[in-house]
């Protein structure tokens, strides 16, 4: 046994034992089948390959965020739920898909800490206004829907008809990033993660299939809308893509958005008038453009290293401590969503919600 580990075996066991279990029954806690542990490796070789290529044109970030704490929202949201005729898809009208934990307070604190190169930071909103960190405060630009989604489909409580129209942003620069406000940054990230000196932006996949998850046949919405988006692209450009993206930040060009509605505006418009998730649903910003842009040549298949978890299940807890244990290290992953599924699956934990922030606390307040 190397000297290395004969001090750690004396000075620090539970480390010694941990990383020896690990290395002989590696355990995967992200969407990307990396070993936990391992991420190094790869995040390092990225650093080396990329360093040179960082873009020097303006990226902006763009997120779409909903309090249902707001009364005057909650009773237009019944109102419309009531008077629904069109066929929703599975979750879409849960009220874990609207609640807010103020993740997006800590989603932002996440930017400023690890990308804060970014120019602009625009927040969609349905005449809300989030709490803002200070330190990016004088970056940050509030959206409301009206400023973007033609009128005849407002209001709506549908995120993919919100993501239709992202690139309707005012002052938008071409090159921006889409972020779910349950999604955060969890190490520094030079620009060359998503966009490339010439142009180029990531593409980032997940290990999963969509034929496989449509055989065992439980149907969401993100599914379905995915599957709608391949039949589109199998009828007008004779190809389809079996890999959903890794449920993290996206890379998206306006310039591609305006030709995906060059191209499927029928499509587009015939889907806004839902007011929730429904059958006949595209999901622009999570499949379709971010498609697109590889059919034409504006994007590269990358990866980012990222955790995925319920924060209303159980094994939230071992996702939390993972994270901590791997904070400033060189393990720590590119990203994690803390996303709020459903009420139904899990209900034994009631203090969900302040485990969560108590989290997002010591991940990126507590030095």
């Amino acid at each position: 046994m190397k000297l290395r580990k004969i001090r750690k075996l004396f000075f620090n066991p539970g480390y010694f034992f941990r990383d020896a279990l690990i290395r002989k029954y590696p355990i995967s806690t992200n969407q990307n089948n990396i070993k936990f542990l391992s991420e190094e490796i790869l995040i390092d070789n990225e650093r080396n390959i990329l360093s040179g290529f960082n873009p020097h044109y303006n990226i902006d970030i763009v997120y779409s965020w909903v309090d249902s704490n707001d009364n005057i929202w909650k009773k237009r949201k019944e109102y419309y739920l009531e008077s629904n005729i069109v066929k929703t898809e599975r979750f879409s009208t849960d009220d874990a898909r609207f609640k807010s934990h103020n993740e997006i307070y800590y989603s932002l604190l996440s930017v400023a800490q690890f990308i804060p190169w970014v120019r602009k930071i625009f927040i969609i909103t349905d005449d809300q206004y989030p709490e803002i960190p200070n330190s990016i405060k004088d970056k940050t630009v509030i959206v409301d829907h009206r400023d973007i989604i033609p009128k005849e489909f407002l209001p709506t409580f549908n995120s993919h008809v919100i993501e239709a129209y992202l690139h309707k942003v005012p002052n938008l620069s071409e090159n921006f990033i889409y972020f779910n406000d349950d999604f955060f940054v969890a190490r520094p990230q030079e620009p060359s993660h998503f966009f490339r000196s010439n142009g180029l932006c990531s593409i980032f996949t997940s290990n999963k299939s969509l034929k496989i998850m449509s055989d065992v046949g439980v149907s969401t919405a993100t599914l379905t809308a995915s599957n709608n988006c391949n039949r589109l692209l199998q009828a007008t450009l004779d190809t389809s893509f079996d890999k959903p993206l890794t449920h993290t930040y996206i890379p998206l060009k306006k310039s591609m958005y305006e030709k995906a509605f060059n191209l499927f505006s029928e499509e587009i418009i015939k889907f806004s008038p839902n007011k929730f998730r429904g059958k006949n649903d595209l999901n622009l910003a999570t499949f379709l453009v971010p498609y697109l842009q590889y059919l034409c040549g504006l994007s590269t298949p990358h990866l980012d290293i990222s955790y995925y978890f319920n924060i209303r299940s159980p094994a939230a807890r071992t996702f939390y401590q993972n994270l901590l244990l791997v904070k400033n290290t060189h393990n720590a992953p590119h990203s994690f969503c803390a996303n709020d599924f459903n009420t139904h699956d899990f209900t034994g934990n009631k203090v969900y919600d302040s485990e969560l922030v108590a989290f997002l606390e010591k991940y990126f307040v507590t030095s």
